[in-house]
C-alpha cells in the first residue's frame, strides 16, 4: 500500500432497520474516501448514524432487523458487501479492526485478557503459544500497560475503563490491520486518559494504515484529524480537510457544532447550543433534514434536500442551500 492510496471508500452506502414502528433508515446515501496514513473523522450528535456506518464497513449490522439496502464498501478496491462470508472472516481482525465504545461490553467477562487475546492470532496466524503470549505482552506493554504479565491473568472487570481501553486497543493492533475503526474510544475515560489514547492511536498509525475515528467532540477531531465527515440524520451534510472545516465551516450544523466548543476566549459566558435535537429516523422531516433546528432555513430548506456537493475546492462537499447560493 503506497502513502495517500485510497485504502477505503464508501460510495452510497444506505442501511435500513426493520422495527415495530416501522423502517428506521439509519444511513442514508454516504460516501467518503480514507486514504492510507490519513485519520478521519466522522463526526456528529448521538444517533446520527455514526456507529451503524462503521459496523456496516465489517458487516457487523444484524439481519435482520438490519439490512444494507444499497451502495459499495471497497477495501483495496474490493467491495466488502460482496465478499462471502468466509473471505470477509479472514479480513476482520487481521486488515480491518474495530475498537468498540464500551470495552466492557466487548470483552468476554469469562476469560482472562490473554486468552482473549490468543484468540486473535489463533483466528488468523499459525503462531505457537510462545510467540502468541511474547507479541501479547509485547502490544500492552506498548499500550502504555505497566504490568502486563498481571493484566495478562485479569478479567476484565479486574481492570480500570482506561485499561480496558487499552486493552481492547491492543487487541486491535496485534496484528497491525491496515484499517482502524475506533467507535468513540475516549468517551468513557477521563481528560488525562483521553489524550494518551489519541497520542497512543497517532503515534501507532503507520504509513500504510489508516485511522476512522467516530466522535461527537470536535476538539479531538482537531487534535487528531486530517479530514472530517460531518453527519447528521443519516447524511453527510460536509466534507473537508479539518483546517479547511474549522476555519470555513459551511453547514449551519457545522458551525453549530464548532460554537458548541467550550473555549476560555469567549469570556465565561453562557455555552451555546444547538437548539432541538435530531429528528427521528423513522419520520424524517422532508426537505433538509437540519431545516427545523437551523436559523438560516428557508422555504426551498423545507421542501427540498440538497445534494452533497463541491463548494470551493475539490476536497470540500457541503449539502447546503445556503452554501449553493454562496458558491454561486
Amino acid at each position: 500500500m503506497v502513502k495517500d492510496e485510497v485504502l477505503l471508500e464508501l460510495r452510497d452506502l444506505s442501511v435500513a432497520f426493520d422495527t415495530e414502528d416501522g423502517v428506521l433508515k439509519a444511513v442514508n446515501e454516504v460516501g467518503f474516501s480514507l486514504r492510507a496514513g490519513q485519520v478521519l473523522g466522522l463526526v456528529g450528535e448521538s444517533g446520527c448514524g455514526k456507529s451503524v456506518t462503521a459496523m456496516s464497513i465489517a458487516r457487523l449490522i444484524p439481519q435482520p432487523p438490519g439490512r444494507i439496502n444499497s451502495g459499495e464498501i471497497l477495501f483495496r478496491g474490493r467491495d466488502l458487501l460482496k465478499l462471502p462470508i468466509a473471505e470477509l472472516r479472514k479480513i476482520r481482525g487481521r486488515d480491518i479492526a474495530l475498537i468498540f465504545q464500551e470495552p466492557m461490553t466487548a470483552l468476554s467477562p469469562l476469560h482472562r485478557i490473554e486468552k482473549q487475546l490468543a484468540e486473535v492470532f489463533q483466528l488468523h496466524t499459525r503462531y505457537g503459544s510462545d510467540e502468541i503470549r511474547r507479541r501479547s505482552l509485547e502490544m500492552l506493554a506498548k499500550v502504555g500497560i505497566a504490568d502486563p504479565e498481571l493484566c495478562m491473568r485479569n478479567y476484565p472487570y479486574e481492570l480500570s475503563g482506561g485499561m480496558r481501553q487499552r486493552v481492547m486497543i491492543a487487541m486491535a493492533l496485534l496484528l497491525q490491520p491496515a484499517l482502524l475503526i475506533a467507535d468513540e474510544p475516549t468517551t468513557a475515560l477521563d481528560v488525562t486518559i483521553q489524550a494518551q489514547i489519541l497520542e497512543l492511536l497517532k503515534e501507532l498509525l503507520t504509513r500504510d494504515s489508516a485511522l476512522l475515528l467516530i466522535t461527537h467532540d470536535m476538539g479531538v477531531v482537531w487534535q487528531t484529524c486530517d479530514q472530517v465527515a460531518v453527519m447528521y440524520a443519516s447524511y453527510i451534510v460536509e466534507n473537508a480537510p479539518v483546517e479547511v472545516l474549522f476555519a470555513k465551516p459551511a453547514h449551519p450544523y457545522t458551525q453549530g457544532l464548532l460554537d458548541s466548543i467550550p473555549s476560555l476566549q469567549k469570556g465565561g459566558g453562557p455555552l451555546r447550543h444547538i437548539p432541538g435535537q435530531v429528528p427521528s429516523l423513522l419520520n424524517p422531516p422532508q426537505g433538509c433534514p437540519f431545516a427545523p433546528r437551523c436559523p438560516k432555513r428557508v422555504d426551498k430548506c423545507l421542501k427540498q434536500r440538497p445534494a452533497l456537493e463541491v463548494l470551493d475546492r475539490p476536497e470540500h462537499l457541503v449539502a447546503c442551500w445556503q452554501a449553493e447560493r454562496r458558491k454561486a
